[in-house]
């Protein structure tokens, strides 16, 4: 026991850390990415998006997007979006094998990250688990799920 404690005195607890500050990259910057994007300015996070296409990056930057061009294949591009800063990171371009590429870096380089793949059908989904991915968004499952839905809402008319 301390000699403050001892003596009654309340011994302050110590200092927490403060949480960790949140950062996403955004891997597509097409309708799947810019979902993401908003989700994540509205929560005012940190976020980085890579994309391929010169032309949307050139278009994106005069608007303040924080957007970068490259492959996030290659570690260098990773790193400029700040992978090792990364919490969180979404691949959402519709290309299963350039995905499962791009988790594969992903995970080697943030182990801890938390990354959401965009896969086509189930089996890509299995393999982007197999692969690192946390989470997975099936495009199959969604649509699948979307019918089920318009099919529902039909009969009941």
């Amino acid at each position: 026991m301390s000699d403050d404690a001892a003596a009654g005195q309340q011994v302050a607890p110590p200092p927490q850390s403060p949480p960790a500050t949140r950062h996403v990259i955004v891997v597509g910057f097409g309708l799947s990415g810019r979902s993401v994007v908003n989700s994540v300015i509205e929560q005012h996070i940190s976020y980085t998006v890579i994309e391929t296409n010169p032309v949307t990056v050139n278009r994106c930057i005069p608007g303040g997007l924080k957007i970068i061009q490259g492959d996030a294949r290659k570690p260098d591009i990773l790193r400029r979006a700040g992978i090792d800063r990364a919490t969180d990171v979404a691949v959402t371009m519709p290309n299963d094998s350039i995905v499962l590429e791009i988790v594969d870096q992903v995970r080697h380089m943030n182990p801890t990250a938390r990354i959401i793949a965009r896969c086509t059908f189930v089996s890509g989904g299995m393999e982007a688990h197999k692969h690192g991915a946390d989470e997975t968004v099936i495009a199959e499952q969604v649509v699948a799920n979307q019918f089920g839905r318009a099919i529902t809402a039909s009969l009941s008319r």
